[in-house]
């Protein structure tokens, strides 16, 4: 394993930490144990699924919708065996969730630049993916005019040899 996802690894496992403590440690009196626990399946299965599968193929807006649903339903499994009752898991899992999001977006954007590395090809990549060819939307150069007519300044001025 790379030292670069080692780095990954521990930024996201102090993300959930810092998520994770504040509700389950001080609202639901859940122990640290457990805590750590609940972060380290979460750095575990988000790190791989989410980061790793998902943020590489379609990008930020559908890891984060994914960030949200896999850690909700993991912390309201935790949730049912910590607490027994179902009323007391939901609100604690949606605020952590919320939360786990607001922090993962900001490590989503250092993931791609620093650990993945992908350039810019890759956003042409996923566009493809999640909107095919045929269905895009063809725009004319009426609805641009500044453009069509700096691509006719821009012709007249390179020097064509079939002309002369």
């Amino acid at each position: 394993m790379k030292l670069k996802h080692l780095k990954a690894l521990g930024l996201k496992w102090v993300i959930l930490i810092t998520a994770l403590y504040p509700i389950y440690g001080a609202i639901t009196n859940a122990s640290l144990g457990n805590v750590f626990l609940i972060s380290i399946v979460l750095l575990g299965i988000t790190y791989v699924v989410g980061d790793l599968f998902i943020l590489r193929r379609f990008g930020l807006i559908v890891t984060s919708i994914a960030d949200f649903v896999i850690p909700f339903g993991i912390l309201y499994l935790f949730g049912q065996m910590i607490n027994g009752i179902p009323t007391q898991t939901v609100l604690p899992a949606i605020a952590a969730a919320s939360f786990i999001v607001a922090f993962e977006t900001f490590f989503h954007i250092y993931m791609e630049d620093r650990v993945l590395e992908l350039g810019p090809k890759v956003y042409e990549k996923r566009r493809q993916l999640l909107v095919p060819k045929k269905l895009r939307v063809e725009s004319s150069e009426e609805l641009f005019p500044y453009e069509a007519q700096r691509k006719d300044a821009q012709k007249e001025e390179t020097h064509d040899p079939e002309k002369e």
